[in-house]
Order: structure tokens, then sequence, then C-alpha cells
């Protein structure tokens, strides 16, 4: 919260800031007509279907560290209300990170080019700068803890998939509570070895996100199209699902290792049109398969697709209790900061 109010005072506010900065630093999508109008050198098509439709539905609906928060509320009402709350608090978070990017890039000339920073060190930069060494040793034992938070809860969720939703249900069906405990507790030892070489991995790209958007191209993308079938269409497979899977990830493996590096005016480009186009496959292989294999029942898939399940009814809550109407409050925000910062 400090730096983005430091940062702002030492260079004379928000107009002050953005007059020093190329001019599309200051819109969301004033410069996205063309990728060499924009520093991410991204077009708004494959922003508005790869990241705002695939990666980000796609991130928000099935990473399982998003998702188990909703899993652990009381009820039905509670867990539709928990992203929907989230997302009003998550409408500030641009303010505390962007910010401070913009001020570094401002401070910090040789940010991001060659023999300079990199991109990811923007943030304890501006932390040496502005905080004293109390301060400072605070700040930095804050920003690890978040990180080593994040890091618990994904290799959390690593091991519950992988013992109760695949070794339990497909390896070792009937073994004792003793014996799967022992197997989580192997598993957050490889959960940790393979965070510790991800880690390596993602030193050679330019920034973190270009590393995250690159592997949520090729595996979450295809999941999201699994899940949105699966939810939504009584007609889909369990045979139409895995081999939709199986395409959706092969496809965007394929298209990584196919198209030459200079295709895309950046990789970030090529990472938004590589998760629109493994969806797209991830769909159509499932529709094709699920045409050829054996449907399941009404009563099988009761309470797992939508039309099968009795919709709950909300009459009588106070409107902000509601769902549907906080969902529209969300919204109409959303689209008002678009507005602003066009």
């Amino acid at each position: 919260m400090l730096i983005p109010v430091l940062g702002l005072h030492e260079l004379g506010g928000w107009e002050a800031m953005i007059q020093r900065l190329p001019e599309s630093f200051g819109h969301l999508w004033a410069g996205l007509d063309h990728p060499e109008h924009n520093a991410m050198g991204i077009h708004w098509l494959g922003v508005v279907l790869g990241l705002g439709f695939v990666l980000s539905f796609g991130y928000w609906t099935t990473d399982f560290l998003v998702v188990q928060r909703a899993f652990a509320a009381r009820d039905l009402r509670s867990a539709q209300l928990t992203p929907i709350y989230a997302s009003l608090w998550k409408m500030i978070v641009p303010f505390l990170v962007i910010i401070p990017g913009l001020i570094a890039a401002v401070l910090f000339h040789d940010l991001g080019k060659p023999g300079g920073p990199s991109y990811n060190l923007a943030l304890p930069l501006l932390m040496e700068r502005y905080y004293p060494p109390g301060m400072l040793g605070l700040g930095l034992t804050a920003m690890l803890a978040s990180f080593m938070s994040g890091m618990a809860g994904n290799v959390t969720a690593f091991t519950t998939v992988w013992t109760y939703d695949i070794y339990q249900a497909y390896i070792k069906k009937d073994a004792s509570d003793e014996h799967y405990v022992k197997m989580g507790r192997w598993a957050v030892v490889v959960g940790v070895l393979i965070s510790i070489g991800a880690a390596y991995l993602a030193a050679g790209f330019p920034s973190v996100m270009d590393y995250m958007q690159l592997l949520f191209s090729i595996f979450n993308a295809p999941l999201f199209a699994t899940f949105l079938l699966g939810m939504f269409w009584k007609r889909a497979t369990p045979w139409g699902g895995f081999w939709g899977l199986v395409a959706g990830t092969a496809g965007a493996i394929l298209l990584m290792v196919a198209i030459p590096e200079n295709f895309f005016t950046s990789p970030q480009e090529g990472n938004f049109w590589r998760a629109w186009w493994a969806w797209v496959i991830t769909v159509v292989v499932t529709v094709i398969v699920s045409l050829f294999t054996k449907p399941k029942t009404d009563e099988e898939l009761k309470g797992l697709v939508y039309g099968t399940t009795s919709l709950p009814s909300y009459r009588g809550w106070k409107w902000y209790l509601h769902p549907g109407w906080m969902a529209v409050v969300a919204a109409l925000l959303l689209v008002g900061l678009n507005w602003y910062f066009w």
C-alpha cells in the first residue's frame, strides 16, 4: 500500500507519471489496435479471446487453489458469493501491482533492458528505495510470506489431486488411511522438487508472467474447455472429455514447437493465441468423440450437469446477499473501470 502512495508523491501524481511514460502505458485498450502500438506487443482480439475468455475464465473456474475456497463454504449460496466478493477485491489489486510497475518504469530507465535489472525486481527495487532498514526487512518478509503461502497452497492442491483423484481412484483403491497419508507426504516432497525445478525454468523467461501464461495456454486452456462442456452439455461423454483434453494439450504443444519464435510480435501474444486454439481443438475433439460414444443417463448426471439439478431459490433474500445481483454489481464495476482507463 505504501509504495504506490510514496511513488506517486515523488513523481508528482498520476498525470505527471503518465506524461513520462509511453502513451499506451496509461490505457487498457487504446493501444491494442496493433501489436506495435503497445509495449506488450499484443492485439485486442488475442486479449479478448485468449486472455479474457480462455485463460482468465479457465484460471478462476478450474484452478484447484482458487476453487477450494468455494468448496469450504458452508452452503451453495456462500460458495457462489465467494468468487463474486473476491472479484470486487481483485479490482483493487491492479492499483497495488500495476502502479508500482509504472513507477519503476519511470524511475529505473534500464529496467528490463540488456545489462539492467529484470522486470521481476521492480518491487524489491522500489522497496529498497522507499523503505528504511527495518521497514525493508518487514516488507521483504511479507513478500516472501506471500510467495510461500501461494506455494504451500499449490503443493497442497497437487497433493490432494494426486492422492485422492488419481492414486486412490486408479492405482490403489482399497489401501488404509495411513497408506494414503504416507503417499500424500511423498507427494509433497515431489511437488516441492517440481516447484524448485519450475523456478529455474522461469528464470529463463523475460518475466514470471510470460512463463505462467505459457503453462496456462498448454494445460489450463484445454481443461477449461473440458469443464465447460462437461458442465453444460449433457451429451458430453467421459471418452470425449478425455480425448478432447489430450488433443487440446497436444495441439498447444505442437503450436509452440511448430510456429517460429518471431511469428508473433511478442511471446505473450503467442501465449494468448495458443490458448485460444487449444481451447477450440479441445471443444471440437470432445464434441466429435462424444457423438460417437455412449452418453450417461440423466440420473447419472444429476448434480453434475446444468439442467439435471434443481436451482436454488433466493426469494426473500436481501439484494446484496443474492449472487445474481452481486454479479451484476461486479460486472458494472468492471465495465466502469475499463471505460475510465480505456
